[in-house]
């Protein structure tokens, strides 16, 4: 009897606390995946302690436990719903326990199903999704070879350009080389010139190296332009008449005009003559 009495009056705080009771809730709920509009069917069982001598009832640790579930479904695809259960699982182990409210959520499993509805509707986006990818590809492509064939039209319009410019300044090159030689020594005597204009007759056919074109009679070529030779008397003669020309007012060049074409006329070559007097009208 008096063992039985001294554990009675053992003081309470000596005595072992019990442990907390845990319970357990079931409830379904639709988390939304990765795209908004296609969501999971989700069978959650919650277990649960209460923390304190609060009134918490079980929708207390549903809430708890359906927040992380939903963070975690947001980002899995319900074309694939054993992994996105594999990935919460994943979660619940290292997220739990779970503490608000004066609930302590210290166990949950959550079984992921897709209806045939939400699976056909995935592939559905998923092919739309496809198509997209595939049409924004082939857009980018077309307007890659667009601008590569930009650039290439850009170049070669340039190039064009460029040898066109090219061509202009050889062409002005030239005129000028030719401008030069005609008057340092085409210009320079009447045989240079005469001789210059025998063969520029025959320019397309005369070699660009070499002699003259063939059938060419060199001993006429030699002779018509000794004939031409500043030494010549009538060369002279003409140069003397044309610096005497040059010398008279416009009144004395149409008088030496009608003096020579009577001159002319006298000597019985009437076209002669006639060209002169027509020159004496242009003089007019």
């Amino acid at each position: 009897m008096r063992k039985l009495l001294s554990w009675a009056h053992r003081s309470p705080s000596s005595r072992v606390a019990a442990p907390p009771t845990t319970w357990t809730y079931n409830f379904t709920d639709r988390p939304a995946s990765c795209d908004p509009t296609l969501h999971f069917t989700a069978r959650v069982q919650v277990t649960w302690q209460r923390t304190s001598d609060s009134t918490a009832d079980p929708r207390t640790a549903a809430r708890l436990i359906r927040t992380l579930i939903n963070q975690c479904a947001s980002s899995c695809d319900v074309l694939r719903p054993d992994a996105a259960e594999q990935d919460l699982a994943a979660a619940l182990r290292t997220q739990l326990p779970l503490h608000g409210d004066g609930v302590e959520v210290v166990g949950g499993r959550v079984q992921l199903t897709v209806d045939e509805a939400t699976h056909t509707a995935a592939l559905q986006a998923e092919r739309l999704r496809q198509e997209h990818a595939r049409e924004e590809t082939r857009r980018h492509q077309e307007n890659i070879r667009d601008e590569a064939r930009r650039r290439d039209e850009h170049a070669a319009e340039e190039a064009r350009l460029r040898r066109e410019y090219e061509l202009d300044s050889l062409a002005r090159r030239q005129a000028r080389a030719r401008e030069d030689f005609l008057r340092r020594e085409i210009l320079a005597s009447p045989a240079s010139a005469r001789l210059y204009t025998l063969l520029e007759r025959s320019a397309d056919y005369w070699p660009r190296l070499g002699g003259p074109p063939a059938g060419t009679d060199l001993s006429s070529l030699v002779r018509e332009v000794q004939q031409w030779h500043p030494q010549e008397s009538w060369v002279t003669v003409a140069q003397l008449l044309h610096d005497f020309v040059l010398g008279l007012s416009l009144e004395g060049r149409k008088e030496f005009l009608t003096i020579l074409a009577n001159a002319v006329h006298v000597h019985g070559d009437e076209k002669r003559a006639q060209l002169l007097t027509n020159a004496l009208g242009e003089q007019e």
